[in-house]
Parts: C-alpha cells; sequence; structure tokens
C-alpha cells in the first residue's frame, strides 16, 4: 500500500505528500531541540561580500560562495563561509593551526562523496590563503586524493577507529590547534568517534566546529554534549528558497 500511495505521489502529486512529511519531521526534530535548551538568539543578516566566501569559490569548497551556481558540485553551497568571517575575521592573522577532517573526497564509491566534479582539498586551501599564518592539517579515508602543498598536510584518518585517529595524531605530532573541523562522514556515531579521540588537541581558547549537522542528529549532539562541560551552541542556517536540510553546525568551546 506504502508503495502505491508513493508512486501516486511521485506522478501525479509531485511529491508533494513526501514534501509535507519531511517538512513535519522538521518541525518536530525542531521543537526537540528547543525544548531541550535553556536560550537562543536570532541573527537575520544580508550578505555582503567576505574572503572566505570568494576563497571558496576560488578553490570549490561548498562551505559558502559568492556564486549560487556553476559549482563543482550538484547542490546549493552552503552558508558556513559567513559566519566563519564573523568568527575569524578579527584574529585570523593570529591562527597558527587549523585541522579539518575530511578533505572532500571525489570518488563516487565513498560516503560523503562531492561527486566525480569536485575538487579534494578545496576547503584546506581556503583555511591555507585565509589564514596566512597558519598550519594546515587535513586528514581522510581516501587515501588516493592525501596531497602536500605549501603549507598543507594530509594524513589517512578513518573516523569511525579510535586506533586510526590516534595514530593520525602522533604522526601530525602537534596539538593545540586553534580551529580544529569536522567535515568528515557527517553522522553522529563519526562525529562523537571523532570529536572523543580529538578534543584534546583544541587549544584552550580554540573553537571545533561539526559541519552539515541534520536537525535529528542537533538533537542526539544536545543530549551527547549535554553532561559535559564544553560550552555548546547549536547553529541552524537558514537559506532563501532552499530547506534547512543540514545547514546545520555545531561549535564546541572550552568552559
Amino acid at each position: 500500500m506504502k508503495s502505491i500511495i508513493r508512486k501516486f505521489d511521485d506522478i501525479f502529486l509531485n511529491k508533494s505528500l513526501q514534501k509535507h512529511r519531511q517538512k513535519s519531521r522538521l518541525a518536530e526534530d525542531l521543537h526537540r531541540l528547543e525544548a531541550g535548551l535553556d536560550y537562543r538568539f536570532t541573527v537575520h543578516h544580508k550578505r555582503g561580500g567576505n574572503l572566505v566566501r570568494e576563497l571558496c569559490d576560488r578553490y570549490g569548497s561548498d562551505k559558502g560562495g559568492v556564486r549560487d551556481s556553476g559549482n563543482p558540485y550538484p547542490w546549493p553551497p552552503h552558508t558556513y563561509a559567513d559566519l566563519y568571517s564573523r568568527l575569524f575575521s578579527h584574529c585570523r592573522l593570529k591562527v597558527r593551526k587549523v585541522f579539518e577532517c575530511g578533505l572532500g573526497t571525489n570518488n563516487p564509491d565513498l560516503a560523503s562523496s562531492m561527486g566525480i566534479l569536485g575538487k579534494p582539498g578545496a576547503s584546506l586551501r581556503v583555511w591555507r590563503d585565509y589564514f596566512p599564518n597558519a598550519m594546515v592539517y587535513g586528514a581522510d579515508i581516501d587515501r588516493e586524493i592525501l596531497f602536500e602543498e605549501e603549507r598543507i598536510r594530509t594524513h589517512y584518518i578513518d573516523q569511525l577507529d579510535p586506533r586510526a585517529i590516534a595514530a593520525f595524531w602522533k604522526s601530525v605530532g602537534e596539538k593545540d590547534f586553534d580551529f580544529m573541523v569536522d567535515d568528515g562522514l557527517h553522522t553522529f556515531e563519526a562525529g562523537t568517534c571523532l570529536f572523543q579521540h580529538s578534543i584534546d588537541m583544541l587549544a584552550a581558547d580554540g573553537i571545533y566546529v561539526i559541519e552539515d549537522v541534520s536537525v535529528s542528529d542537533l538533537v542526539r549532539y544536545m543530549r551527547f554534549f549535554d553532561p559535559s562541560s564544553y560550552n555548546v551552541d547549536y547553529v541552524t542556517m537558514y537559506r532563501p528558497n532552499t530547506a534547512l536540510s543540514d545547514n546545520n553546525l555545531i561549535l564546541v568551546r572550552r568552559s
């Protein structure tokens, strides 16, 4: 019966039933998130030019962009660049160490692929240019896209394997990172595993970011972080004429 309804919805209703269900689930998840938190604030802004967005377009990162089309990935760009510019524009010359998990594989057979036209290492190059005094370290499970450039070093990692994460940090040989980004598998299990085995590498005044979090996973992360002493912000970023989907971030700071 469900398959018949779905076919009818696809053919005659332009998937309106499915879209309605998705909106209902999203509203329920947002209600759960808000019910479990004490405070919130809303920021409305009009996009202006900023260097992070320009660099995203230059290198092919989906973290943001000046243009909304003509990108090497088949979805609308995220708007993280707007937030990152606000977080770091006043201190970007002071940032010395940056880490990002997830180089953006273009192998369509791997999870979280950017598609065959994707540009592996795009966001690492964004950070290299935006933080001119920083060393940038990247990690990915796809060994075929590992590379080395000026102020960029990349290593293998499996963010679901604590031993692989430990081996990665041993090979890097650095700690006290100013900025750490999880742009890897985008699952709750992978995100919590990487966090638990990497957060000790964050500098006392650093920021740890988990990108591309679904609203349902925001609720799971809220329960995960609730007993901890970290300062955690759950950020939902709305775009005009685009579903909220996974355009959400978690920002973690030490107490």
